[in-house]
Parts: structure tokens; sequence; C-alpha cells
């Protein structure tokens, strides 16, 4: 039998089950275009399926949902020729946003099936994981170590995210960290040190706003010590990349292998998760995954609020 030029792996619940809306859609598009799709039932299903699906030699296979999804079917597909695309359908959507892809999930589907092949880069923490946007050390891995085993969905998460941050802010002890970025060393107590590969993290939070994915590099940022209440007024210059410019002593380097320590113990969280301890060593893998991109992008780079 032959093989379908393409498959899409769709998590309904995504986007607070927003992906249940455009389920009857994207069924019908995927049919008229001779494709297949097929639905997840559980975490960890989107690799089983994705490598499923490179193995029996299907060439193209799309990831429906938000970014826990995407990363599933990367680390699915990881190593092989299969093409990656995306149909833009959680709450943030930050590589979709990354990559400029449109918006709307059918917009992204028809434009990626009519587009074209590229590569994008990703990032590797030395003996740990792969991850598409970024590695947090600081005040928002204290955060996310706080985060509950079983991850709350729509508005529910925003709440959650805003009281996990407040009582990491009350608890969190700054530390002298140690990073040096292709062998060139920088010391300094910090609130936070971000190594990224993608634009946007989290909820959309653009901590390097100038990392891009397809330029073989990571972007470090560094929030220098400051105070509570300093901290919070800044908040808003994270989610549209304005620190940079308003607070002083901000550090921002560019570079190809990144190795931080510290004093003391500390999380490190990767991408979404707890991904380890102090110490790491991160490096890029460039142009390690193959995706399906639409000849034109989108001009707007804002993660839609879903």
């Amino acid at each position: 039998m032959n093989q379908p030029p393409f498959s899409v792996i769709l998590n309904p619940t995504s986007g607070a089950r927003r992906a249940e809306r455009f389920l009857a859609e994207v069924r019908t598009l995927v049919q008229s275009r001779g494709g297949i799709l097929r639905l997840t039932e559980r975490p960890g299903h989107a690799s089983e399926l994705a490598r499923q699906d490179q193995q029996s030699g299907v060439p193209l296979v799309f990831a429906g949902g938000g970014d826990d999804t995407v990363r599933e079917v990367i680390h699915g597909l990881f190593g092989s020729d299969c093409r990656l695309g995306i149909l833009p359908l959680g709450t943030f959507n930050n590589l979709a946003s990354s990559l400029l892809l449109p918006h709307h999930p059918l917009e992204a589907l028809l434009g990626a099936l009519d587009g074209r092949d590229d590569h994008i880069d990703l990032g590797q923490v030395e003996g740990g994981p792969i991850f598409t946007e970024s590695v947090g050390v600081g005040i928002d891995s204290e955060a996310w170590s706080l985060a509950p085993d079983e991850e709350p969905v729509g508005m529910w998460r925003w709440l959650t995210g805003i009281r996990l941050g407040l009582t990491s802010l009350s608890t969190f002890s700054p530390q002298h960290i140690r990073i040096t970025v292709d062998g060139h060393p920088i010391v300094s107590q910090v609130m936070q040190v971000t190594v990224a590969n993608a634009r946007f993290f989290g909820a959309g939070i653009q901590m390097a706003p100038h990392a891009r994915l397809q330029d073989g590099l990571l972007d470090v940022c560094v929030i220098p010590l400051m105070n509570k209440f300093q901290l919070l007024a800044s908040l808003p210059l994270f989610f549209n990349g304005r620190h940079l410019d308003r607070i002083p002593d901000v550090l921002y380097h560019q570079g190809r292998e990144i190795e931080i320590s510290a004093r003391r113990d500390a999380p490190v969280r990767v991408d979404g998760v707890i991904g380890g301890r102090l110490p790491i060593r991160i490096r890029v893998l460039p142009r390690a995954l193959r995706v399906r991109l639409p000849q034109h992008p989108e001009t707007s780079v804002n993660p839609p609020m879903l």
C-alpha cells in the first residue's frame, strides 16, 4: 500500500480543548489532500505516533496542538529525514510564532502543504534533552519547580503561573552564576539566565527577542540583581522584549556552546519542564530538524491569545 503524503497528529485537548472545535474541518482538509489524521490519547502518545510515521516512510508529519504536542512530535522525528509541520492549536503556540506561521490552524496547514522545505536549529543539554525554545536558570526555574504534576488548562494556566511566580519571588535567593559563552566567562549575581533557541517561550515571553531559529546560535540573556519591586515592575517588558532597552546592566550574548554553574545547587528549566540541575553545558544543533514552512511567512510575530 502506498504511504500517504503526510499525516496530522492532533491533540484534541490542546488549547483548553480548542483543537476539538477545528477537528471536523481539519479532518475534511486532510482527507481531501490524501493525508491521514490520528488523535493522541495520552501524554507521550504524539511521540509514539510520529516515530511510527517516520519509520513507515511518511515524509511529512504535522503536529496539531500546543508547544508540548509539537515537542512530542519532534522527539519522535528527531534524527530522521522526515519533515515537521505545525498546526497551532495551543494556548501560546510559541514555536509557531517564532517561525512566523499563520495563527489560524487551517491556514497554517494549507500554507505548509503548498510551501517549502527548510531546516531549523535545536538546542541540547549535554546528557539531557533537546529543546526548541529555551533553558532557564534563576527565578523562572524556581517557579517551574513548584508547578503541579498535572498542568492546568486555559485561564487556569495563567492563574497558576501568576501564583507560582509570586511564590517564587517571595522565596527566591539570587546567587552568583558563572556563565561561559564559547569559552568567554561571565560571572554575575543574577535574577535570571535564559539561553534561547527561539524568540518566545512560556506565556509568549521574549527574554531573548533577537533569537532566531535558523542562525546557528543560542542567545543568552542575563537579568541582573534587582529588588522584588523592580522585578515586578519589569514583568511587562519581558513579554514585549523591551527589557534590553529599559533595564540597566542586562547582558546579552550569542554563542554556540554555553556552560552555567553556581555555588549552590539550582533547578534548570528546559522548555516547559524541569530538566536537570546545575552545572550544565548547552550547545546548539544547527539545522537539526527538517521542517515544512509556508512560502510567505506572516508579518506579525505576536503569539495569539487563544
